[in-house]
């Protein structure tokens, strides 16, 4: 799980800004046990935190922040001459030239983890990380850049449990402009607690999911592959009153003509899949099929987007609810019904132990539920300077009686778009 998560000069976002999911101790509500999870009699971590703010003010960034910091580790670069993908504040002159740094404290079996990293677009200028597997805090390894002779000097503590010979290979396999993490995971060699941060980041931790991303291709392979899924995602539509009673996958034959081969070469298929489709005349494409009134089935092209989007968060669901998974959501009320959302989130409380939900959203209705403490809402603003500043509601001291929702509508906790006159031809103020 995480505790907390920085990041400074990278996209809309020029000085450090923190998000915490530490709960507050001043906070108590009647359903604390489904909203905060305890790891040690010192640290109660919060298992959702919802982000408003207006549109172009920062919100997606911070969220895109964390899925950059997740893509260093999963992902990197074959060669040393390739970008990191690194974007800074480019609002100023100064940062535009200078690095940005990420950092997140984390949790892994209640071992305490503390990951930074700082880079340019073209290298790796710092990156450490540090665990507490005791009461002392332990160094796995740190690495810095040297100018001078253009490499990254990489330093391996003993907890790693890596051989001098393996120092050697994991020194090496470090390109300047990789993660160490990602080297190790391209190094044949092998350390337990190397493989857990690495698990965390490439398992744990899910891919940023946008309304574009198409979440039922997420659900059709698991439908096909494996019942208990199956069911559980047929039982979830009941529940939310789709009036599905089965889903199915069939494989539907398209004829290949020219026209097909055409398109399948101008998006870059390799030439053994065109060949392919040449020799067979035929292409088989899995398409899910939703059993409504008992025996009728309609094919996914059929139905409404907020069915379709519904199928694909269940199975987000589901894997939030096995084991611990950590997930994005950039637009959670995206095509769906206010009281479908609310009931997402209270399957996703009531029934997960270690998992989180960090998401984004306009929907004001979820600061009026009454499971939702204030330090689980936060805002984000653009200031002066174009710079994004995120803060929480619980800044603001307000009394527990008193209604976020009305707060933040009547713009007492900012964060809100400033409009002009509806009229055209009037001023803007």
């Amino acid at each position: 799980m995480i505790q907390e998560f920085s990041v400074e000069n990278f996209l809309s976002i020029k000085t450090k800004q923190t998000l915490s999911f530490r709960a507050s101790n001043k906070i108590h509500t009647g359903s604390d046990e489904y909203l905060v999870t305890e790891i040690n009699p010192n640290v109660r971590l919060l298992k959702f935190c919802v982000l408003y703010g207006y549109n172009a003010s920062g919100k997606s960034n911070l969220l895109l922040a964390l899925q950059f910091l997740r893509d260093l580790v999963v992902h990197g670069p074959s060669t040393k001459d390739e970008e990191t993908g690194f974007t800074p504040f480019l609002l100023d002159a100064n940062t535009r030239n200078e690095p940005g740094t990420f950092s997140l404290v984390f949790f892994i079996e209640g071992i305490r983890y503390e990951y930074l990293i700082c880079l340019d677009g073209k290298r790796i200028h710092k990156e450490s990380l540090r665990y507490t597997p005791g009461e002392r805090i332990s160094t796995l390894f740190i690495r810095t850049y040297d100018a001078e002779n253009s490499i990254a000097k990489l330093t391996i503590g003993k907890r790693c449990s890596l051989s001098a010979k393996d120092r050697v290979i994991l020194d090496g396999n470090t390109l300047e402009n990789s993660s160490v993490l990602f080297a190790y995971q391209k190094s044949n060699i092998h350390s337990p607690v190397l493989d857990a941060v690495v698990a965390f980041f490439k398992k744990t931790s899910l891919p940023l999911i946008d309304p574009n991303v198409r979440l039922r291709d997420w659900s059709k392979e698991r439908i096909a592959s494996d019942s208990t899924q199956k069911q559980f995602l047929v039982s979830l539509m009941r529940k939310a009153d789709f009036q599905i009673s089965d889903l199915e996958v069939k494989n539907s034959v398209m004829p290949v003509d020219e026209n097909l081969i055409r398109k399948f070469t101008d998006n870059g298929a390799p030439p053994s899949l065109i060949e392919t489709l040449k020799n067979d005349n035929q292409l088989e494409i899995p398409e899910v099929l939703f059993t409504h009134a008992g025996s009728y089935q309609i094919p996914a092209e059929a139905e409404s987007d907020g069915t379709l989007r519904f199928l694909g968060l269940g199975e987000i669901l589901q894997l939030l609810l096995k084991v611990g998974h950590i997930a994005l959501f950039d637009g959670i009320e995206t095509s769906l019904h206010p009281d479908l959302v609310t009931f997402y989130l209270q399957m996703f409380f009531m029934n997960s132990n270690d998992s989180q939900l960090i998401v984004t959203t306009h929907a004001q209705y979820l600061m009026e539920q009454d499971y939702m403490r204030n330090d689980m809402v936060w805002f984000c603003e653009k200031q002066e300077n174009g710079a994004s500043e995120y803060y929480c509601a619980q800044d603001f001291n307000l009394h527990k009686n008193n209604n976020l929702a009305n707060f933040y509508r009547a713009g007492k906790l900012r964060a809100k778009p400033t409009l002009g006159s509806p009229l055209f031809g009037q001023a803007n103020n």
